[in-house]
């Protein structure tokens, strides 16, 4: 393959365009993927892994910066991105830091984790990133090299503008928990691969509709205004365009479908009417016409020629109030399914568990993401909010259904015990439930041999009130020529 050389500056993706213009001084759009390791990570072998990382994945060390007319991408040489873990999951980073990259990795005894802003990536080229970068530091070497394909703006590369319009969405039931500036608490449940598939089998539904289904329900149990809602609970699901279209392409290429349930449609609703009304909608909205629609829908609002020549301070504002009063109206939550693992025995040996993690948004106050690995489906449930009634019915919900289900959580109380919690019938290493916050009763667990992330205890918060940290001075310049381009570029 011939050499391949980063550009020292490149358009920031159609998808991408909204996170920076999105973002508030207490939020913006960040994701983790994580690895539970059998034994502490070494940060000189995690140093040198980066390094070696930086090299294939040159795309990932970026920083934003601002153009007359659009942000723009530089790459950076830094790889100053390692600390050891002491805050929360996902607080929001300096998308402008010209210092280092939009790109941190921590280390808390045995987890590696990596969290990357989403103007770089999404989640499908963050797991490429992430599974390459625990390859190199447990001494892997990766085949190929940097090529033009991973930096595609495959939007671009895909839009027609004689598209058809897609069908207009409407405004959902929005869930307002209590929320605190700064703060995210993490649920995970952990349910055993046998146990949930063939529950979803016998319901006739694909794994990914299973869990919408419940978590649909978990929200009408959870809010009585939920019931009464003249608009339908919603959630929006992403779809990676990479299975429609031909692309390599490591940047962002995914879109939204969101998937409704009218309350209002029987009075007291089973969890078996919410699965008859959740099931196909998923999948008739997962077909390549439908996502191009939505692809060249998005394409002709920023290709425009008015939106191209408005001035970027003045733009911005109105993408913000657009993503807010539009975007997320259309929603009552999301959620993310990552898909399986899939990692190669010689790397999988040494994973104890996968944690993949979005945080949550302004609007939406908690989100559910999920991803699996060879026994285990792990479903986490970021949250604003330290309220849990929506997490504690999904829970409830699914061990109805006959699951066995493992759950901690990032803030503990209580003390360390393999115990079980009789309310929520689930299995717990705390001897107070996160979810009901009851006392746990000293019976043994269902479940054996399930990691235990053990979160660290936080010491403080940078995504508190003065939101993420801001360097001065220093950085990687570009040449004067280059600026300019960059800087006029519409």
């Amino acid at each position: 393959m011939n050499s391949y050389h980063l550009p020292p500056w490149y358009p920031i993706d159609v998808a991408g365009t909204i996170f920076p213009s999105a973002r508030t001084r207490r939020w913006n759009s960040t994701f983790r993927i994580a690895f539970l390791l059998g034994e502490d990570v070494d940060p000189e072998r995690l140093r040198a892994a980066l390094a070696d990382a930086r090299r294939r994945f040159p795309s990932f060390f970026a920083g934003l910066r601002h153009g007359l007319f659009w942000y723009y991408i530089q790459p950076m040489g830094s790889v100053d991105v390692l600390e050891p873990e002491a805050d929360f999951p996902c607080r929001p980073m300096n998308m402008f830091d010209k210092t280092r990259p939009a790109l941190h990795v921590y280390y808390d005894r045995r987890r590696l984790a990596v969290e990357i802003s989403h103007f770089i990536a999404d989640g499908g080229a963050g797991l490429v990133f992430a599974k390459a970068l625990l390859a190199l530091y447990l001494g892997k070497e990766l085949p190929g090299a940097p090529h033009a394909g991973e930096l595609e703006d495959s939007f671009r590369k895909n839009y027609s503008k004689n598209a058809s319009k897609p069908a207009a969405a409407r405004a959902a039931w929005r869930y307002r928990p209590p929320v605190q500036p700064g703060y995210l608490k993490l649920i995970h449940a952990a349910i055993p691969a046998e146990d949930i598939l063939p529950l979803a089998k016998a319901r006739k539904l694909t794994l990914t509709d299973y869990l919408l289904g419940i978590y649909f329900y978990a929200f009408y149990l959870a809010d009585p205004c939920a019931k009464k809602s003249r608009k339908p609970i919603q959630i929006s699901v992403p779809i990676n365009l990479r299975n429609h279209y031909p692309s390599e392409t490591l940047r962002n290429f995914c879109l939204f479908a969101n998937v409704g349930f009218d309350p209002r449609a029987k009075e007291n609703c089973s969890l078996g009417d919410i699965f008859d009304a959740v099931k196909g909608q998923l999948e008739a909205a997962n077909t390549k016409e439908e996502m191009h629609k939505l692809l060249c829908a998005n394409g002709k609002m920023i290709n425009s020629l008015p939106a191209r020549l408005v001035p970027n301070v003045l733009k911005r504002r109105v993408m913000q109030a657009g993503y807010f009063l539009t975007g997320e109206r259309r929603q009552t939550s999301s959620m993310s399914n990552l898909g399986r693992l899939n990692l190669p025995p010689g790397l999988a040996r040494h994973v104890e568990s996968v944690e993949f993690v979005t945080g949550h948004s302004p609007m939406l106050p908690l989100k559910m993401t999920v991803i699996s690995d060879d026994r285990f489906v792990h479903l986490y449930f970021p949250s604003a909010s330290p309220k849990t009634d929506v997490q504690r019915e999904f829970v409830r919900i699914l061990a109805g259904e006959g699951a066995r289900i493992f759950v901690e959580c990032n803030i503990r109380e209580g003390k360390r015990a393999d115990v079980r919690c009789p309310a929520c019938g689930v299995d717990l290493k705390q001897s107070i439930c996160p979810l009901c916050g009851g006392a746990a009763e000293d019976t043994p667990p269902l479940i054996e041999g399930v990691a235990w992330q053990d979160y660290p205890a936080y010491e403080s918060n940078s995504a508190a009130p003065g939101g993420p940290v801001r360097r001065k001075g220093g950085g990687e310049r570009l040449p004067l020529r280059e600026k300019i381009k960059a800087f006029f570029h519409f």
